[in-house]
């Protein structure tokens, strides 16, 4: 396997002319049956960073230089991605630093995690045998830590324990199929992106124990607004994953709207609650498959597959016929049990409007969406990546 591993550089003279010989001679020959390139992302450093790559490129045959305009860290890391993917055929990249703040002793033990099978391996400080420096002042680490829980629940990403690690090894068979040109931050807050594409994509991953050491020499990457940017992130991408759920929420709110004015009118012209209710659902049902397959999932990959709108809709009706039941057999049983009216806060209701609410979002909503998901439209959403998470 050909194994890029990417250095982005500024001003980096005195970290890369210790780094680049002790990777050559220390972790390089402890690795077997890899091909093994070292890429210097420079930032057109004024210190001379890309001389003494230039000086070792001409001893090691493996060193490569690729210089361009400073444009943050993502953007440096981004272009040594593509040129390892386009020209230099990478079957895996490795984000790292080159800095010394992580341990190049600890390259060996992520490339061997990918070599067991694993697509996408993590660098953790945060698993047992990880650590961050002790010199860390106590907000520093408050940040850290509160940083990369918000960004595991906004994502759903529970079993994973460092996603602002910037130690990672990814096969590019995953990679290529990211939008590398369309990431919502170049700064620090890339790789969370990243990140989140890379696991919807469906790679298993593997976190790997590292000690994160504290910077000794030069200047720290990230600057006082890479917290504000990283929370925008990890927002936006939060809400574009789960914005279909929040069309079929705002669908059903219409559903609701129909459900009660049609509940509300056949109780006036005389049918029995319960009956009111089926009648009801059944109407509300139709408004709302009609606006969830113009809007909700119009946009599925898989629609015309699933036949005409109405074959869908006799299919989708037939899966509903369920849900229609548990309405009105729990309007039938309520009314049984506290009458016709009940009464709330000195207000009288029927008994079919009162427990309409309750039953749709407990009960309705819950059952509509899977059948949504699975049986209509089969939205064929990527196995989840907590099913893609290789045990440690």
């Amino acid at each position: 396997m050909k194994i890029i591993i990417i250095l982005p550089t500024y001003n980096e003279k005195t970290n890369i002319e210790k780094m680049i010989p002790l990777l050559e001679r220390e972790v390089f020959s402890t690795i077997k049956g890899h091909d093994l390139h070292i890429l210097v992302v420079d930032d057109k450093s004024p210190d001379g960073t890309a001389d003494v790559v230039k000086k070792y490129r001409e001893k090691w045959k493996n060193v490569h230089l690729l210089s361009g305009d400073k444009q943050g860290l993502g953007r440096a890391y981004v272009r040594g991605m593509k040129y390892a993917m386009e020209e230099m055929h990478a079957d895996a990249v490795m984000e790292f630093d080159a800095d010394f703040q992580h341990d190049p002793h600890d390259i060996p033990r992520l490339i061997s995690a990918m070599d067991e099978g694993a697509d996408y391996v993590i660098g953790s400080r945060y698993i047992k045998g990880g650590a961050i420096p002790k010199e860390w002042a106590f907000d520093r680490k408050v940040k850290s830590k509160l940083g990369g829980l918000i960004a595991r629940y906004a994502f759903f990403m529970f079993r994973l324990h460092d996603v602002t690690s910037g130690f990672k090894l990814t096969k590019t068979s995953f990679l290529k199929r990211v939008q590398l040109d369309r990431l919502y931050s170049y700064n620090y807050a890339y790789k969370l992106h990243i990140l989140h594409d890379v696991v919807h994509l469906g790679a298993k991953v593997k976190e790997v124990p590292i000690v994160f050491y504290e910077r000794t020499k030069g200047k720290s990457k990230m600057d006082t607004n890479d917290m504000t940017e990283s929370l925008y992130v990890v927002l936006k991408l939060a809400i574009y994953d789960h914005k279909r759920f929040v069309k079929f929420l705002f669908v059903g709110g219409t559903g609701f709207i129909v459900q009660y004015s049609i509940t509300y009118l056949c109780i006036l012209l005389g049918f029995a609650q319960h009956f009111a209710t089926m009648i009801a659902a059944e109407t509300a049902i139709l408004s709302n498959f009609t606006l969830n397959n113009l809007w909700t999932f119009g946009d599925t990959k898989h629609v015309k597959e699933q036949g005409g709108f109405l074959r869908r809709l006799i299919k989708f009706n037939t899966a509903s016929l369920a849900s229609i039941g548990i309405q009105g057999f729990s309007t039938y049983l309520a009314v049984k049990f506290f009458g016709e009216v009940i009464t709330i806060y000195g207000y009288s209701i029927h008994t079919a409007l009162a427990i309409l609410f309750p039953t749709i979002i407990f009960i309705v909503l819950p059952l509509n969406y899977f059948v949504y998901n699975k049986i209509i439209w089969k939205t064929h959403h990527l196995k989840k990546y907590k099913q893609q998470v290789i045990s440690e």
